[in-house]
């Protein structure tokens, strides 16, 4: 959720999405592919999903993957399903862990490219199988293969927590990736306009790295934590500002990444906009440069999370989406995450 994904880790019903470092995002089911078209023509906007016979009424991972419909071509293409093995462990704020891990893979290039999912398979006490969350690559260093990830940390036992508690040098886990998610779309004489929560955190550092020489563009983004903010590379022509949320305040209520858009962007088709974090209030900053008259390919926004909502609800939800695309000849490229009723 995100990074796929990305995003808070595991189902968390105050996030709800697996710390992007995704992803969940804009994401594909499970791997954060971007989504980008809408084919289900047959069910009116907002319509609940009919559910086939057969699916399960159980939370989804990919072990509920009956069909094996995630390991097809279609939802591949080109990730690799490796080990990442943990070189570190550190903790840069209160509220962030940071996992820095070494990967073998055959396609660096893929990993390169700013702003990837991958899946982590995370193995659960008592269960058979692991559970699978999203999160986004905060950055990879190809003349190493290696990768960081960053886990927004809660006092709770889930499994990401209990993994991430017990990770030490020489630690390994399954992942799946790289998928790789939008990224700001600059154009002539446009600027570029962010805004984040702090489940998008790790996927504007991995912009910023990246982020093409001449262009300008402001940031806007909400955390508890400022040093995650102050950590951000600063490209010369970005400014930067923190909306700090009140440790009294829950994330994803305070509508102030609405606020400022609405406040500092005047003139919307001067720029070109991308937007990540909670999925309501994502749906509202859209709609707000909707009815501005900001064309779709200026505007790319993704919502990670859901309050209330769990990631094995939202993935439930992808997983009966995309396999009712599948059952009518279509594929991963006809989902619009937007779309979906979560």
């Amino acid at each position: 959720m995100s990074a796929l994904p990305y995003c808070i880790v595991e189902p968390d019903l105050q996030y709800g999405h697996s710390y992007f470092v995704r992803a969940p995002c804009v994401r594909a089911p499970y791997c954060g592919q971007p989504l980008t078209r809408n084919r289900f023509a047959s069910r009116p906007r907002g319509a609940p999903l009919v559910r086939k016979a057969g699916m399960s009424s159980s939370p989804l991972n990919t072990k509920e993957d009956q069909r094996k419909i995630l390991q097809d071509d279609d939802h591949m293409r080109d990730m690799e399903r490796l080990e990442l093995e943990v070189i570190g462990v550190t903790y840069p704020f209160a509220t962030v862990g940071r996992v820095v891990g070494r990967i073998e893979t055959a396609q660096p290039a893929l990993w390169s490219v700013p702003n990837v999912a991958v899946r982590l398979e995370i193995a659960v006490p008592g269960e058979a199988r692991p559970a699978s969350r999203i999160y986004t690559i905060r950055s990879f260093d190809p003349a190493t293969c290696t990768v960081e990830i960053d886990f927004v940390l809660h006092p709770d036992d889930s499994p990401a927590m209990q993994w991430l508690r017990s990770a030490q040098p020489g630690s390994r886990i399954p992942m799946t990736g790289p998928r790789p998610h939008f990224r700001p779309a600059p154009q002539a004489q446009k600027q570029v306009a962010i805004f984040a929560d702090e489940t998008a955190i790790p996927a504007v550092y991995a912009i910023l790295k990246d982020w093409p020489e001449g262009t300008k563009g402001s940031i806007w983004i909400e955390t508890p934590e400022p040093g995650a903010v102050a950590e951000l590379p600063r490209p010369a022509g970005v400014t930067c500002q923190m909306l700090l949320r009140g440790e009294n305040e829950a994330p994803g209520t305070t509508g102030r990444l609405v606020a400022v858009a609405q406040s500092e962007i005047a003139t919307p088709q001067n720029w070109t906009v991308w937007a990540a974090g909670e999925r309501q209030e994502m749906r509202a900053l859209r709609s707000h440069f909707q009815r501005e008259g900001l064309s779709r390919a200026d505007l790319q926004v993704i919502g990670y999370w859901r309050r209330g909502t769990s990631s094995s609800e939202l993935d439930e939800v992808r997983l009966n989406a995309y396999a009712d695309l599948r059952a009518r000849g279509l594929t991963m490229d006809d989902l619009s995450d937007a779309e979906l009723p979560i």
